[in-house]
């Protein structure tokens, strides 16, 4: 990496927590191998001040910044514009300054679908979804996997009003796919997860606690099972998926292919995704 001086641009991970993040080891690799004079930097932010968040971008001169929990829809307000896939989601993880403008993106439906694809081949045509939490990432995922194919998804989440509006919001650009919603509980995931060809698990927080309640014999033995939450130890039924062969995967492939896809959009380079992954482990 070059010396950092006063010309040296700035992005930043934005979000709480983000102590546990990867981010800025894999941005700042990226950045030092391709010779930019840049900078990858983690900003914890109060939760309270979600509402300012665009402002304080354009205030301290980030070049550019990415969102995770929990600001990726509470900053599309304050943005210039959204594009692509963020429009229809209502969720920004990437935000890249034009001049003055501030543009929201959104890499994550991106970056998991080619996570996925990476492990397992490509979705298959037709398939159904499960996610579990209806925030920014979990309406990403949904929307991914609707997209590249699958013919049912729905989303749980402990407030079903807020699953809802995913559906509300997506339906009328995936109109070849049966978008569906309801309450992150034992007895509707029991219900529906055995006819779940993937189910991903997007909750934080409360959430997880929630999820580690439920009947991991509901999952079919011929499943998929992703858990965003790659930063956890013991991740919410893991143990009890993994003794029956369920094909599992973490959070990693999709932060590797969303962060490379995101960093591309700040910079215009052309991130290494293999060489990305091996800094990560």
């Amino acid at each position: 990496m070059s010396p950092v001086s006063g010309r040296t641009r700035v992005f930043a991970l934005i979000g709480h927590p983000v102590a546990h993040s990867l981010s800025p080891a894999l941005h700042n690799g990226e950045l030092a191998a391709h010779g930019v004079d840049a900078v990858y930097v983690a900003l914890p932010v109060d939760p309270a001040h979600r509402d300012r968040v665009a402002g304080a971008i354009r205030t301290l001169g980030l070049a550019g910044c990415n969102l995770t929990v929990p600001f990726k829809e509470a900053v599309v307000h304050g943005l210039d514009a959204v594009e692509g896939v963020a429009r229809v989601i209502g969720a920004v993880n990437t935000v890249v300054r034009d001049g003055q403008r501030l543009v929201g993106h959104n890499t994550d439906a991106d970056g998991f679908v080619a996570g996925l694809h990476e492990a397992f081949g490509p979705v298959a045509p037709g398939c159904t979804a499960l996610v579990l939490g209806a925030g920014g990432a979990g309406l990403a995922v949904g929307v991914g996997l609707a997209r590249a194919g699958a013919r049912q998804v729905t989303w749980l989440n402990r407030t079903p009003e807020r699953a809802q509006a995913a559906v509300d919001r997506c339906q009328a650009a995936l109109p070849s796919t049966h978008l569906h919603a309801g309450p992150l509980d034992a007895r509707t995931f029991a219900a529906l997860a055995p006819h779940a060809d993937v189910i991903v698990q997007a909750t934080s927080g409360g959430g997880t606690a929630v999820v580690e309640g439920l009947d991991p014999q509901a999952v079919r033995d011929d499943a998929i099972w992703v858990d965003l939450n790659y930063w956890m130890a013991d991740p919410p039924l893991w143990r009890a998926l993994a003794a029956r062969g369920v094909r599992l995967q973490d959070g990693r492939p999709m932060l590797v292919h969303q962060a490379a896809l995101a960093l591309g959009l700040l910079t215009g380079i052309s991130p290494d995704t293999d060489r990305m992954r091996a800094r990560i482990g």
